[in-house]
């Protein structure tokens, strides 16, 4: 990095010691980013990096500036700036995780949260600003001996936007006294974008805590619908016994009903995280009663038939199977492409010993989604008690083409075999 003394320096030999470095500035910025970015891939992030190095004319005119800000002063002193990188993320929290990243790899030299100290009545730049050493590693790769300091801007995409738009209306114009006005409104849109900002991070802590109960209840219903499967198929006691104990626990939360009361719900998406955490606690009866309720608002044809899909999972865990099965075809009356209620519904056909039912049903699953292992697997084991074993066999090689390590396709596999002699 340049040190600049006192003395205004002479602009014609500043220019030609940072032009001669320029390049190499470029290079060594280059390297960082991509080290950042692959520190950043790691914990599965992909912001997006801007890099620039300081130009000449933008170098003079902030030196200019600190000559006559610092100009009491004796000593020398150095501008940090001039290696810039801005690491730009969707959301809030993403920029906790990008923070950490860069206290735990780096050597930090200063960290500071711009415009903490605004007021909600004022306006500025907000975001995070890091300075760091550039790696000895990366600086001896293009023989630089001196130490150099790269800043960096974190930021979301929202604060981003408008650091571009403040720079251009507010830093280079330098309001005076009589924009009054325009100041009040800029403010008004910073606040705006610092709630949207606030808002989208809500929202996708909601999807996350919504995919997580989803997540929970599919992978409870495809333990309870394998097992109950895999004892009518294979007969094995240890499955049986098993299906028993899942039985007996349905019967117990049942009996621990918690009584309703969706008074506080707000909207669809309130009472559908309410279900759904029911439901995951194996409170069957208040997830199915909370379902019922949403069923009854109005709403489009779509949600609908999701909602039909989610309360007939829950009749399933109640081993309601009439019912589990009429709310899965109210779901394909609405949605005939939902793949996933042609697969609930054959399982339930299934179970129910209503083979031709269920092989329909997969059949038009697997034609909307082919490439589903449980299909594949289900639709076996229905062609297996249909006497197909030419097509229970293609469809258990096509599901171990997906998990090759499926325990219960490879023993499915070896009872048909045993069937057709093979």
């Amino acid at each position: 990095m340049i040190s600049v003394t006192q003395t205004i320096p002479n602009r014609k030999i500043l220019q030609k010691q940072y032009e001669d470095m320029y390049f190499r500035y470029e290079r060594i910025l280059h390297d960082l980013q991509q080290s950042i970015k692959l520190d950043l891939n790691q914990i599965e992030l992909a912001p997006t990096i801007k890099a620039r190095v300081k130009s000449f004319e933008s170098y003079y005119k902030k030196l200019l500036r600190l000559l006559k800000k610092f100009k009491s002063q004796q000593e020398d002193f150095l501008i940090f700036d001039v290696l810039g990188l801005r690491i730009v993320c969707p959301f809030l929290d993403d920029l906790k995780s990008v923070e950490t990243i860069i206290k735990g790899k780096y050597h930090v030299v200063k960290i500071e949260h711009k415009g903490k100290q605004h007021s909600f009545k004022e306006f500025g730049y907000k975001s995070i600003h890091f300075l760091i050493k550039v790696p000895s590693d990366i600086l001896s790769h293009f023989q630089v001996e001196e130490s150099l300091v790269c800043e960096i801007q974190l930021c979301t995409i929202l604060q981003d936007a408008w650091s571009e738009v403040e720079h251009e209306l507010v830093y280079k114009a330098q309001f005076s006294p009589f924009d009054e006005p325009w100041k009040r409104k800029l403010a008004a849109l910073n606040a705006t974008l610092t709630l949207s900002d606030t808002l989208f991070q809500e929202i996708r802590d909601y999807q996350r805590h919504l995919h997580s109960e989803l997540e929970q209840r599919r992978k409870t219903f495809a333990k309870k619908s394998q097992t109950t499967i895999d004892s009518m198929t294979l007969s094995t006691l240890e499955n049986t016994a098993f299906e028993k104990t899942e039985q007996a626990a349905d019967i117990t939360s049942r009996d621990s009903r918690v009584p309703l009361d969706i008074s506080l719900s707000k909207n669809i998406d309130d009472l559908l995280l309410k279900a759904l955490d029911a439901h995951n606690a194996k409170k069957f009866k208040k997830a199915i009663d909370i379902y019922t309720s949403i069923l009854n608002l109005e709403m489009e044809e779509y949600t609908q038939s999701l909602i039909y899909i989610h309360r007939g999972m829950a009749y399933f865990s109640e081993s309601n199977y009439e019912q589990a099965l009429e709310d899965f075809s109210k779901s394909l009356e609405l949605h005939q492409e939902n793949w996933r209620a042609f697969n609930y519904r054959a399982i339930i056909h299934q179970i129910m010993r209503h083979y031709p039912s269920a092989l329909a049903d997969l059949n038009r699953c697997l034609e909307l989604e082919p490439y589903q292992f449980d299909s594949l697997y289900n639709r076996a084991t229905v062609c297996f008690h249909l006497g197909d074993y030419p097509k229970a066999l293609a469809d258990c090689e096509q599901a171990l083409n997906i998990e090759p390590d499926s325990y219960q396709v490879q023993k499915l596999r070896e009872l048909i075999k045993s069937y057709i002699h093979l």
